[in-house]
């Protein structure tokens, strides 16, 4: 077996330096990747939250126009006028109006039965 000489010895020690200075090179950037994907993923998520929340505020408004029309239209027409504006929504629609009545029956009746 042959002896190891002094210049085998720094070379193989260079070469065990130059792997693990690149391990730790390349463990760096594999990090640097990792945290840039989870601070894309955070941003995706808080857009998607905002953009959720803008939706749902958007669908509240609407509702609660809805509901401030359905208030108006009642004060200004009376209990009378709705009667009388829906008898006239039966009546050109008639065919419509029967099948809603239907479902409606069917509804309640199963509301009812439990």
């Amino acid at each position: 077996m042959a002896a190891v000489t002094h210049e085998q010895m720094n070379a193989a020690n260079r070469a065990g330096t130059g792997v693990v200075n690149a391990a730790k090179e390349m463990a760096g950037k594999v990090g640097d990747e990792v945290k840039g994907a989870a601070s894309s993923v955070t941003q995706a998520a808080s857009d998607a939250a905002s953009y959720m929340g803008k939706r749902a505020e958007g669908a509240v408004s609407a509702i609660g126009d809805t509901i401030k029309s359905g208030e108006n239209y009642l004060e200004e027409k009376g209990f009378e006028g709705v009667v009388t504006d829906l008898t006239g929504l039966v009546r050109r629609n008639p065919i419509p109006s029967v099948l809603i009545a239907m479902g409606m029956g069917f509804l309640v009746a199963r509301a009812i039965r439990g």
